[in-house]
């Protein structure tokens, strides 16, 4: 069975509630409200036929009591329900003498359809929404003419189509913009490397990966030479052109699936497995002397991760472990002289694959 796991568009309401669940119990408690005024004006339903709507008023209790115990309803259970309650109001639009009351209960039948487009797939969305098309031009079929009979069957299915429509391009904005929200979040602004946070977000993955197949995870710690004296004596514009450069020469040296970021200032971060960060350094080296610019000093580190005990999932804490011990080497390739790389290595990492409390 897929279970619906509420993310950004379907926070929980009250802490136990997604916003679709919720959306469906109002939906389906809509049928008590119709069984009363019912019974209070019996000329409302047609003759004979006031059992149906009772029978849809039971189905509606029970949708809403099986949403209260559930909490979050998964895909399946949000069909089965969000069908009954559109058989409901088919139902109790077709055993209504008033015409326009009839209209007003098919109008509901686009409810179903819309909340599905708030928080389910796409196929649940199309389901609901045909299924729902297909009830409403059901319960507007009458003995009219045909030319009266097509505006009723257009406007029915027009009334099913347009809320859903609209909330479908609303989650999908939502999620958009949410995404770029995200992207910025963990992105440099001048450099487009990832920042701090993009790289602690990443580098669960690569240590899951590393610890899972034994394969060193390497850090090679960048650092640009003598960056302040570009500053100084070309000004801060040049200074983020010679950034901006130097980013695009470590993603270019670096495995696509490698982690580069930006740490701060001058400083760089290319972090990848073993495998594919050889000879890393030595590309990045190589491309800045060439290119007649400025040059670059690197600290290389290579270190192993080891299953650890419980809580030992600290990604920051790993990533400190690494760019120490990369410090450490690029101090001493400063040291040499600059313009070279140094090596160092450092205890493994402990690391937990699962977050156990």
């Amino acid at each position: 069975m897929v279970r619906h796991v509420p993310g950004a568009g379907t926070a929980l309401v009250a802490g136990r509630y997604d916003v679709r669940s919720l959306a469906l119990m109002y939906a389906a408690s809509g049928a008590v409200p119709a069984l009363v005024v019912a019974l209070l004006v019996p000329s409302l339903v047609r003759p004979n036929w006031l059992w149906v709507l009772a029978v849809v008023t039971v189905s509606g209790v029970a949708a809403v009591a099986v949403t209260v115990r559930v909490g979050v309803l998964d895909d399946r259970q949000f069909v089965v329900l969000g069908s009954t309650c559109m058989v409901g109001m088919a139902l109790s639009a077709s055993v209504i003498a008033d015409p326009a009351t009839t209209t007003a209960i098919g109008a509901m039948l686009g409810v179903v359809p819309a909340i599905a487009a708030s928080g389910s797939t796409r196929a649940i969305t199309v389901l609901t929404t045909t299924a729902a098309s297909a009830l409403a031009v059901a319960v507007c079929i009458d003995e009219t003419d045909g030319a009266a009979q097509l505006v009723a069957v257009g406007a029915a299915i027009t009334v099913v189509l347009v809320p859903t429509v609209l909330m479908a391009s609303l989650r999908s904005s939502v999620a958009a913009a949410t995404l770029r929200l995200e992207e910025q979040a963990d992105t440099d602004p001048l450099t487009s490397l990832l920042n701090r946070r993009g790289l602690t977000a990443g580098a669960v993955a690569l240590l899951d990966a590393a610890c899972t197949s034994g394969v060193p995870v390497t850090g090679c710690l960048v650092d640009i030479d003598h960056f302040k004296s570009v500053n100084d004596q070309f000004g801060h514009a040049m200074g983020d052109d010679v950034l901006v450069g130097v980013a695009q020469t470590l993603r270019a040296a670096a495995a696509p699936d490698a982690l580069v970021a930006r740490l701060g200032g001058e400083e760089f971060l290319v972090l990848g497995l073993a495998p594919g960060m050889a000879g890393v350094e030595t590309t990045i080296l190589r491309t800045l002397r060439n290119s007649g610019g400025v040059t670059v000093s690197v600290g290389v580190v290579r270190c192993t991760v080891a299953p650890g005990v419980q809580n030992t999932r600290d990604t920051g804490a790993a990533l400190d472990v690494v760019t120490a011990a990369a410090d450490r080497a690029l101090y001493a390739a400063k040291s040499y002289g600059r313009n070279q790389a140094a090596y160092a290595t450092t205890a493994p990492v402990s690391w937990s694959m699962t977050d156990r409390p």
